[in-house]
């Protein structure tokens, strides 16, 4: 009920106003209503009240105007009922509907509003409501011929007229039901998509640039002759870049802040094994007007890091067979290089011999002899690579002397030998003077070894002895004679005579190891290792080129296009053409 000195809103069962302490109506004996809930009929929605002190207030209450409008909709709701109730009757009574089968006279399920089972006649309001359209003397029409064939239903015993189901009410076009799924459908595909944005096309955008920063560019590029990468990173015209990890500060300039980084400063000083490739990280800050440095995106990218130079000299290959108790191995290393073979430090080696190493490798009869060399060089990866020298295992041990060359420049060269005291000694390779003195009883000997081609001979020994298995030993020496002996010899090799007589007599001449020279260009490289090159003999005298194929073992290599002239002797041929090898090489005569 309504206070009737502040207008506020109280429960009924409230004896006081909870707002003023005003004692509330209550209803009367007599059944009329007092000024409670029910008795607010005339109450509007403004409300003059007086206070304590005589002093009007005028008061809008929100409650009593929701109120007065649930009372309209009440009276609405039974002025409803009633006019439907009087429709039905006429159309009863009009034969339009069923009036026998049990039709009640509500609309909806609660009968709170239905009158009683035996209303009386309805009585119109004194002021008509326009309430859904509804006129005083509806017209009823057909909608087809047909339906006049219908006959009237009787009362009690007539069939229903089929009523169709009852639909769905319709949702608005603007509400939360239905704007409620396609929010939920836009908020599912906008979190795929920035799921999909963040975690897999960022990462494959920074992974294909080789960087973390969008708009940094990373290029590799040499600096002092060492791998680096030049960077760029785009910034304010003028701006500072500070790199965390250079310590070093970058002005822009055109737009970017452009610097250079070799990559062994990522890993110089790194101890144990150092990967192939690493990862690196450039933080880069800028400084604001206001003097603080500010955090930019960070740069990732990939460096390679090489292993450490070296070359084998000799052997040029990872695996020789050798004859002799030492081999001498040799290769080159860079200047200020760590070198270790078998376990053994060699570095002090190192810089006195301009990085060439040379090593006398013991090599024991039995079977295979590893040697492994390590190298570690500044700014480079430790290398590391393995040797096998290989040595028959003998049973009549045979050894010739450790300090036995393995090039001669004369045609004669001696040869001196261990092996098992009494035991028998043939030499199956051109020689002279053999010394079999001590032979019976220390098991050495000598002999002069004859080479009867120019380049490689090999020389070839066995021991036997009673009771085991012979030892052959073969052993290879390189023959070369001196300019002033070998040049003499050659013959000219070119269009007039010379090209036409080696393709007659090839085999011939390869037997006898002819020498020849030439002059001409070099065409093409077939090889490079060992270098192998097309020359044109004719020196562009003819028409065609006349193509000969030459192996380079000269001390100059050889380039595409320069013209040399060069002494060599036959080997071979090669797809129809003369195969040579090349001794010498001097400038071309004009």
């Amino acid at each position: 009920m309504i206070c009737p000195k502040c207008g506020k809103w109280n429960r009924a069962s409230y004896p006081v106003c909870f707002s003023c302490g005003e004692p509330l109506p209550r209803e009367r004996e007599s059944g009329k209503p007092g000024p409670g809930r029910d008795a607010v009929t005339e109450d509007k929605p403004v409300v003059v009240v007086w206070d304590d002190y005589g002093d009007e207030q005028t008061l809008v209450d929100r409650k009593t105007r929701l109120a007065e409008e649930m009372r309209d909709l009440q009276e609405r709701k039974r002025e409803g009922e009633r006019r439907q109730e009087e429709l039905r009757r006429r159309a009863a009574q009009r034969g339009y509907a069923p009036t026998g089968m049990g039709l009640t006279g509500a609309s909806r399920r609660s009968r709170m509003y239905v009158e009683g089972e035996g209303g009386g006649e309805y009585v119109p309001p004194e002021q008509p409501v326009d309430y859904d359209g509804y006129t005083e003397s509806p017209h009823y029409m057909y909608a087809t011929d047909e339906l006049r064939a219908v006959p009237p239903f009787r009362r009690g015993g007539g069939r229903p007229i089929p009523i169709g189901a009852a639909r769905t009410p319709r949702v608005g076009l603007f509400g939360l039901r239905r704007a409620l799924p396609y929010l939920m459908v836009l908020l599912l595909v906008g979190g795929l998509g920035f799921a999909g944005y963040q975690y897999l096309y960022l990462p494959g955008r920074s992974q294909d640039s080789g960087q973390g920063t969008p708009g940094a560019e990373v290029t590799a590029s040499i600096l002092d002759d060492m791998a680096a990468h030049t960077v760029r990173i785009p910034a304010p015209e003028g701006s500072q870049i500070y790199i965390k990890e250079l310590r070093r500060t970058y002005i822009v300039t055109g737009g970017y802040a452009t610097f250079q980084v070799q990559d062994y400063i990522w890993y110089d000083g790194m101890e144990g094994d150092i990967p192939e490739s690493m990862e690196v990280t450039i933080t880069p800050y800028i400084r604001t007007s206001a003097g603080e440095q500010v955090q930019m995106d960070v740069v990732r990218y990939t460096i390679e890091i090489p292993l450490s130079p070296l070359t084998l000299i000799r052997p040029d290959v990872a695996y020789v067979e050798a004859s002799t108790p030492i081999y001498n191995i040799q290769f080159h290393v860079m200047q200020n290089s760590t070198v270790y073979i078998n376990g053994e430090d060699y570095s002090s080696f190192v810089n006195t011999q301009d990085g060439y190493i040379t090593y006398n490798a013991p090599i024991q009869p039995i079977g295979e002899n590893r040697v492994h060399i390590s190298v570690r060089s500044q700014y480079y990866r430790e290398n590391e690579t393995e040797l096998i020298i290989y040595r028959a295992v003998q049973d009549v041990p045979l050894d010739l002397a450790s300090t036995l060359e393995d090039r001669s420049s004369s045609p004669y060269m001696t040869i001196s030998a261990t092996t098992r005291a009494g035991a028998r000694i043939t030499i199956l390779s051109p020689y002279n003077k053999f010394d079999d003195s001590q032979l019976a009883s220390t098991g050495a000997f000598s002999f002069e070894a004859v080479f009867t081609r120019i380049g490689t001979n090999t020389v070839i020994i066995r021991a036997d002895y009673p009771g085991r298995e012979p030892t052959v030993v073969e052993y290879d020496v390189y023959y070369m004679p001196d300019p002033d002996y070998y040049t003499p010899k050659a013959w000219a090799l070119d269009e007039k005579f010379g090209y036409s007589n080696l393709l007659a007599n090839l085999a011939t001449h390869v037997r006898n190891t002819q020498i020849y020279v030439m002059t001409g260009p070099v065409l093409r490289v077939v090889s490079t290792k060992p270098q192998l090159v097309i020359i044109d003999c004719a020196d562009g005298r003819t028409s065609q080129p006349l193509e000969v194929m030459v192996e380079n073992q000269t001390k100059t290599e050889w380039e595409v296009g320069k013209r040399y002239r060069i002494y060599a002797d036959a080997s071979g041929s090669y797809g129809g053409i003369p195969r040579l090898t090349g001794r010498y090489t001097y400038k071309p005569k004009d």
